[in-house]
Order: structure tokens, then C-alpha cells, then sequence
């Protein structure tokens, strides 16, 4: 059996695998099983079920007494997925886990692509190994939430970015950005990949001017993409909404007194209706723009309050973010799952980060569009809070990293033994 050949099958196990586990777990944990009242779960769900019927993009949204009321409160990306399996198979969760866990294992695949573009064949394999097996991979592949699908398109437009740098072209271009567009519609943590993927073509094919043109397609095409929300969306509202209804919230979630003081949620969020300044305001606006606004008002006006509190917090959220010790007060077996697997490729990543992005412009190799990747993950972090779902669609390339570190120490080791 050849390399390329060996290469194919050991592809092939690990996606068998990997759906095996995430659909052994779903099995386990119920594949049909309702989401929980009050739940992220719930909303994608009443969103997906009523445009299934026909009924357009409408469901609840927090504090208002109308919770059939056309909504921009979540982006619309993983409603719409879902509302498509709805009119095929009808209203079954474990349809929709399924497709979590094919996305899921698809995602694998995706992993070892960008190691062997950026790295090698070896590093792409252990990569895509470890993330076949990785826990919160396959714990999050058979909840109903927006990871799944969301980190399969998102590396599937890094994988593409790759394959444009090698080959620009204007539809290469356009297909990145699709990806991207749709990526954010799905789970908008990578918002900010739009001006960085700007400033990786701009940066990576200088002096190449067709090749820059088509590169800034990218963006162009993301934004889009995204274009039929918004008019939507000022259709419904009247205003321009880029992503949702719930990012003033977010940041108010984030930014407030108590995060910054109280070490139970210090660097994490609060719900902004349990602030009690913010309550009875929030709770009586009884419309999901008017209080997405005014939660927005109340953080920027808690910032410019408190420019004491920024670094402090700062810190706090990006130990939140990345630390891999959990807060006491979860379970014990996410705690010990999150320590033994995220804490080596931390160290790992840790090591491997700076050398790569050095050696990646050194080269005018395009992977350090996995560096940005990781900058808007710490964007994402300091404007809203630390939690390790913000973290999850980057987990597979810091893996990458960290297999790359693990591979250049093994290699080392091995010659001081030949020494």
C-alpha cells in the first residue's frame, strides 16, 4: 500500500470513528430528546419550526410579551438548516443531531486538510486523530446548537483560503467568502475575520495586483452574502441589524459591576436582568431592538465609567477563555474531561504559535490566516466575556498547532538520540 493510499484509509477510520462516537453519545444521551425550556436550543428550534411551516423567521426574544413575534434576535443560519430537515423529515431532533454528527465527523476531514496545507501529511493526520476523539468535539455534536455546523463551515472557509492563495481565482474568491458569509449567519464569532481576511489578502498577495483584487472578493462576498438579512431585517425593524438582536445584550452581559468585581463571574457574564440597575428598564421595554439598544447604552456607559476596570477585566476574560481548569462549580467530569484534553494542546499550541506565524510570513505562506483566526477569537473574548464555547471553533487549529509542535519535538528527540 502506497503513502497516498495509506493516507485514504486512515482518512476513512477516523471518520468512521469519529461518527461513531459523537453518534454513540447522542445515542446514549437520547437522539430525540426536546430541548430544555428557556434554551438556546429552544430558540433555534421555534425559529426553525415556524419558517419549516411557512411562518417566517419568528419565535421568542427575551422581555417581550409577544413570543411569536417576527425576530432578528439570533442570526438566522442554523434555523434555516434545520427548518430545511423539518420539511424533508419532519419535526425530529434526532435529525438534526444526526447532521450535527456528520457535520461533526465531516469536520475531522477539514482539520486534516489544513494541517497538511499548512504543515505536512503527518501533522494533518495526528491532527485530525486528535480531533476525531476530542470531548468537547463530540459532546458538542449532539447538542441542538449552533457549534457543529458553525465550526464545519468556518474551517471549510479556511481550508478554501488556502486553496485560493495556491490558485487565486474570482470564483475561488467568491467561494471563500460564501463560507465565511455563511459561517457568520450560522454562529457570528467570526465576524471580524471579515477586515483580517481583508488584511491576510492585501498582506499575502502584495505586489500581485490580479491576485489582490481577487483575494479582496473574499470579504466582498461575505458581506453579500449577509446582505439578504439585513434587508430583511430593516424590513421588519426599520433599522439596520448586521447579525442579531442580542449583541448590545451581550455586551452588557460582559461589561457591568459585578463581572468585574464579584470572582464568581469576574472575566465571565451575568444575565443583564439579573444586574439590578438594569432590571426594571430592560424587562419593561417589551421590544427586542429597543432593549438590545438600550443594553448597549448601559455597557458603553459602564466603560467610559470605569476605564480602571478594563485591564483587570481584560485579564480576566482571557484566562476564562483559555485557562483549562473550569470553575469548581461545574461537573466534575467536564472539569477532568476539559483539564486532560484542552491543557496538552494548550502547552502545545502555547509553544508552537509565535514560531509558525514567524515561519508562516517568513515564507509568504498563506496558513497564518489561522493566526487571525485566533486574533478574532481574542477580539470576540475582550469585547464580551470568556467561555470556552467562544473558544470552540478554534480549538481544531489550535490542535493543528499543537500537532505540529508535537511532530518538530518528536523529530528533535529523535536526532539527539541518533547523536
Amino acid at each position: 500500500m502506497n503513502g497516498p493510499e495509506r493516507t485514504r484509509w486512515i482518512l476513512l477510520v477516523l471518520v468512521v470513528l469519529g461518527f461513531a462516537l459523537r453518534l454513540g453519545l447522542g445515542i446514549v444521551l437520547g437522539l430525540n430528546a426536546e430541548p430544555e425550556p428557556s434554551s438556546d436550543s429552544r430558540e433555534y428550534d421555534t425559529y426553525a419550526w415556524n419558517v419549516a411551516q411557512g411562518r417566517g423567521y419568528r419565535g421568542m426574544s427575551p422581555n417581550v410579551a409577544d413570543q411569536d413575534h417576527l425576530t432578528a434576535y439570533r442570526p438566522p443560519g442554523i434555523s434555516i438548516v434545520w427548518a430545511g430537515l423539518y420539511r424533508v423529515f419532519g419535526h425530529r431532533y434526532d435529525v438534526v443531531r444526526i447532521t450535527n454528527c456528520l457535520a461533526g465527523s465531516a469536520t475531522i476531514l477539514l482539520v486534516y486538510l489544513i494541517g497538511r496545507r499548512c504543515f505536512n501529511d503527518q501533522v494533518g493526520l495526528l491532527a485530525a486523530a486528535g480531533y476525531a476523539v476530542y470531548p468537547s468535539a463530540i459532546f458538542f455534536s449532539v447538542q441542538l446548537l449552533s457549534e457543529p455546523l458553525g465550526t464545519f463551515w468556518f474551517l471549510w472557509f479556511v481550508v478554501a483560503c488556502l486553496r485560493f492563495a495556491e490558485h487565486p481565482t474570482c470564483g475561488g474568491g467568491v467561494w471563500a467568502g460564501a463560507l465565511l458569509g455563511i459561517s457568520i449567519l450560522s454562529r457570528p464569532n467570526p465576524v471580524f475575520m471579515i477586515p483580517l481576511v481583508g488584511v491576510w489578502a492585501i498582506w499575502q498577495f502584495r505586489g500581485q495586483r490580479a491576485a489582490m483584487i481577487k483575494a479582496l472578493l473574499i470579504p466582498a462576498a461575505a458581506v453579500a452574502v449577509m446582505i439578504p438579512w439585513w434587508v430583511r431585517n430593516y424590513s421588519v425593524f426599520h433599522s439596520f441589524i448586521p447579525i442579531s438582536t442580542m449583541s448590545g445584550s451581550g455586551l452588557l452581559q460582559g461589561n457591568n459591576r459585578i463581572v468585574a468585581e464579584d470572582p464568581r463571574y469576574m472575566g465571565y457574564n451575568i444575565w443583564d436582568t439579573n444586574i439590578p440597575e438594569y432590571a426594571d428598564a430592560l424587562r419593561s421595554s417589551n421590544d427586542e431592538l429597543k432593549r438590545d439598544q438600550m443594553a448597549k447604552g448601559f455597557a458603553i456607559q459602564w466603560l467610559r465609567d470605569n476605564p480602571d476596570r478594563w485591564l483587570p477585566l481584560a485579564r480576566a476574560k482571557l484566562v476564562r477563555a483559555w485557562t483549562p481548569f473550569l470553575q469548581p462549580r461545574t461537573p466534575p467530569i467536564y472539569r477532568w474531561g476539559t483539564l486532560a484534553s484542552w491543557g496538552p494542546v494548550l502547552i502545545l499550541f502555547l509553544i508552537a504559535v509565535i514560531p509558525t506565524l514567524v515561519g508562516f510570513l517568513r515564507s509568504n505562506h498563506p496558513g497564518w490566516i489561522i493566526h487571525l483566526a485566533i486574533v478574532n477569537s481574542l477580539i470576540i473574548t475582550l469585547m464580551f466575556w470568556g467561555e470556552t464555547r467562544y473558544r470552540h471553533s478554534i480549538e481544531p487549529l489550535c490542535i493543528i498547532l499543537a500537532s505540529e509542535a508535537f511532530v518538530v519535538g518528536l523529530r528533535a528527540l529523535s536526532r539527539c538520540r541518533l547523536g
